[in-house]
């Protein structure tokens, strides 16, 4: 039986090893003069180019600084079971760039990848990272991880505004309230229902309209869709700001923690969606889309509402508006949270051990997070894709179409890299009118509402042993797979009993148990918290 299973795991570590070559998509073999690093990212719906060496490309561009091509590889589903048999059988590529917090702290705590101090220092002594990267956040990392093993994307608060100053007061809303997770309407399909934007501020309303979409569809040839979520990523942005809109925190009265999944409010924001799919508002198959399937959706201009990430559909921001928060029936106040403490961004990226190339790795890297290098990925040609005004961009039309067709162009595309703080000091301010205006307006109507309480998600920061890490990827699976039973319950009698099924096998596992472990490092987080005030005071 041994044999059996030794055979079972190579035999699967081979076809992965297939799937890694044909996603990575390697470059044709004259261009094989290059060092070639290779990538792994969990985010299933980020869509690079393939890495093209010629001239006239981005990517050719950065190949032409640092004579690195990319070889990339995103799995479309599993990203991190693949990630643990890499681990397992010591079969890692050279940079990772995960998001969930459960594999973060498995890949730091491995052993298997550099401290950045360490790495830089050996291989690039002189790099830039060393003078800008901001210090509250390498704090940050050592604290959650044990070192300084991620190098962190989407850094907005902090220190970093300091290195990176914003360049107008206008992006200040921005700094304070922004977040990708929200609920947009399309303009011309609420002049069409004759709805007015204000009135789509409770549960009941928005109900109320998604009714009345379904009857206009009678006299319509392309019916409308009432709503549509993240597709088969709606458990992340979608889920999350149902739970949040309904009030539904990582904390209880007693200010202890809790996962917020066992919040009473959780099951309201589960309820809502369930009414959905049973008044026929959402089909169940919109589920399995992927994004770039929500994407043409959206651009059919046929979706009433979409709830998820906004930042990720192609958007035209002025053909849109945001209601902003969905006030829950039971008059709880949606929850905002924004790190406040120290930012430690959204994407995580590791640089392997095994790395055959590291001196040319640093390179690439330096180059990747450097203004220069910055300012080609992430605004494309100067004349083409965007103008300098004082030192400022001011993104052309053709800048402005070549990063919502990111996949293509290759222009905005490398996420794990963004530094937002740094990308607001170099933009120059928006118009009245502009479509940066109306993306700005999108962005912060959730966290800038009135009754939106706004709560410290960098106190949320934890670092797990083995066990609990095992523990926490056993109860998210579980959670995973329960969540959606209760969503597509056929009625309320169903729900409450798949809701029940699901809080039962959740505490059969364990979550009260690894909630009393994350409770230890909470209140320490918050007790530190709070000396850091009374020092600053």
């Amino acid at each position: 039986m041994k044999k059996i299973a030794v055979w079972k795991q190579a035999s699967l570590w081979i076809v992965l090893s297939v799937l890694w070559v044909c996603a990575c998509g390697f470059p044709e073999e004259e261009n094989w003069d290059y060092t070639h690093i290779s990538l792994f990212c969990d985010v299933d719906f980020w869509t690079p180019p393939k890495w093209d060496t010629a001239e006239n490309t981005i990517t050719g561009k950065i190949t032409k600084e640092t004579d690195v091509a990319l070889e990339i590889n995103v799995p479309p589903q599993d990203a991190n079971n693949q990630l643990r048999l890499m681990l397992v059988n010591d079969t890692l590529p050279d940079l990772i760039t995960v998001t969930d917090a459960t594999t973060i702290s498995q890949l730091a705590s491995s052993g298997k990848f550099w401290d950045l101090e360490e790495f830089f220092q050996k291989y690039l002594p002189d790099t830039h990272i060393f003078q800008d990267f901001p210090e509250d956040v390498k704090e940050g990392l050592v604290k959650r991880d044990g070192g300084w093993y991620a190098y962190p994307s989407h850094l907005a608060i902090g220190e970093i505004t300091q290195i990176w100053k914003p360049s107008s007061p206008c992006y200040q809303d921005m700094v304070e309230y922004a977040s990708n997770s929200g609920i947009i309407w399309n303009k011309e399909l609420l002049k069409e229902l004759e709805v007015d934007p204000e009135e789509l501020r409770t549960d009941q309303q928005i109900l109320q309209v998604f009714e009345k979409a379904v009857r206009k569809n009678q006299d319509r040839v392309e019916p409308i869709i009432p709503i549509m979520l993240d597709g088969q990523n709606y458990q992340d942005h979608s889920l999350t700001f149902f739970l949040e809109t309904f009030g539904a925190e990582s904390v209880d009265a007693q200010g202890d923690y809790i996962d917020r999944i066992l919040q009473p409010e959780a099951k309201d924001a589960l309820f809502f969606l369930n009414q959905l799919v049973q008044n026929g508002y959402f089909q169940t198959q919109w589920l399995t889309l992927s994004n770039a399937k929500i994407r043409k959706l959206i651009a059919g201009g046929n979706v009433l509402a979409f709830v998820g990430n906004t930042a990720n559909i192609n958007m035209v921001p002025q053909d849109w508006v945001s209601s902003g928060p969905i006030l829950s029936s039971t008059g709880k106040h949606p929850v905002y949270g924004r790190e406040q403490e120290v930012g430690l961004g959204w994407m995580n990226t590791f640089i392997s051990k095994t790395c055959e190339h590291p001196k040319e790795l640093a390179k690439w890297l330096d180059y990747m997070t450097s203004k220069e290098g910055m300012l080609l990925w992430d605004f494309g040609d100067e004349g083409t894709h965007y103008k300098l005004d004082d030192g400022l961009v001011k993104l052309t039309e053709e800048g402005k179409e070549a990063r919502r067709d990111y996949g293509n162009s290759g222009v905005a595309v490398w996420w794990m890299f963004h530094n937002t703080a740094w990308q607001r000091s170099i933009l120059a301010p928006y118009e009245e009118g502009s479509e940066e205006e109306a993306e700005t307006q999108i962005k912060v109507a959730y966290g800038k509402a009135k009754r939106t309480k706004q709560y410290d998600s960098s106190l949320l920061h934890m670092s797990l042993d083995e066990e609990a890490q095992n523990l926490d990827t056993a109860l998210k699976e579980c959670e995973k797979r329960q969540i959606l039973k209760v969503i597509l319950a056929e009625n309320n009698e169903q729900f409450e009993k798949e809701y029940q099924i699901m809080m039962d096998k959740l505490a059969e596992l364990g979550i009260y148990s690894l909630d009393e472990k994350k409770n230890e490092q909470y209140q320490k987080n918050c007790q530190r918290a709070y000396h850091k005030i009374q020092k600053v005071n």
